[in-house]
């Protein structure tokens, strides 16, 4: 049985994949799974050069067709869990994380069942962050502080941490973005414990878009409530208690 699993979606990243993967054998022995959500350019190729060193520590699983960014992790997350890992941890790899960071996560699950990656953190170093963005989580953590009172400070950010016992107990169906306050939703849901892990606001490309048509920021803000409404209105994922 498999310690821990480094879980890292990828479409089309041809051009951070080759320093984020040496960056990445250096910091972690634990094994590695790739999630290449139909990519069309030589990122699977380069998962496949850079890794050899790493030997059988390093698996490719390859969507046909772009699926979304959910579709890749809960791949992910279901391969996981057929594998029998312990502890998932979950990287982008566009370096807006970072891999040496990694171990803090394991150590976190060694006492929560969840961690959480925060970038809005006094210990936290923030990089150009677009305003478009900072403002859209800033709303998504008051809305979470109303309706749920909960205080999550980073509700989108994708580098975690879980334990195999809270995945096994949750459903997930969102294929995009909105995967992120999914899980959160879950986390509630379950009572799951958690910590929250200062990382570090990199955007290396403030032009970057967001895909599945959500690069209008209003219109990403409204997927986002929309998510948490669908999830609250459906009993066997949400208790009404909780929606109150």
């Amino acid at each position: 049985m498999l310690k821990t699993l480094i879980l890292c979606p990828v479409h089309n990243e041809s051009g951070t994949l080759t320093r984020f993967i040496r960056r990445l054998y250096e910091r972690t022995e634990a094994s590695v799974l790739f999630i290449d959500d139909g990519s069309t350019d030589n990122s699977a190729r380069i998962i496949w050069d850079e890794s050899k060193n790493m030997g059988e520590r390093v698996h490719l699983l390859r969507h046909p067709v772009r699926r979304g960014y959910g579709a890749a992790l809960i791949s992910g997350f279901q391969t996981a869990l057929q594998c029998g890992c312990e502890n998932i941890i979950t990287i982008d790899t566009d370096l807006q994380h970072q891999p040496e960071d990694i171990h803090r996560f394991e150590r976190a699950l060694e006492y929560s069942e969840v961690a959480l990656g925060t970038r809005y953190s006094e210990s936290s170093t923030i990089q150009n962050v677009p305003r478009s963005r900072y403002l859209i989580n800033r709303y998504i953590c008051g809305l979470f502080r109303k309706r749920f009172e909960v205080c999550f400070s980073d509700p989108f950010c994708g580098f975690r941490g879980y334990r195999r016992s809270f995945l096994k107990n949750i459903t997930l169906f969102e294929q995009s973005y909105g995967i992120c306050l999914e899980v959160l939703l879950e986390m509630i849901r379950t009572g799951a414990s958690y910590d929250e892990i200062p990382v570090d606001m990199i955007y290396l490309d403030e032009g970057r878009q967001f895909m599945d048509g959500l690069d209008n920021p209003l219109m990403r803000l409204d997927y986002y409530r929309d998510v948490i409404s669908r999830k609250c209105c459906t009993p066997k994922e949400l208790s009404i208690a909780v929606c109150q």
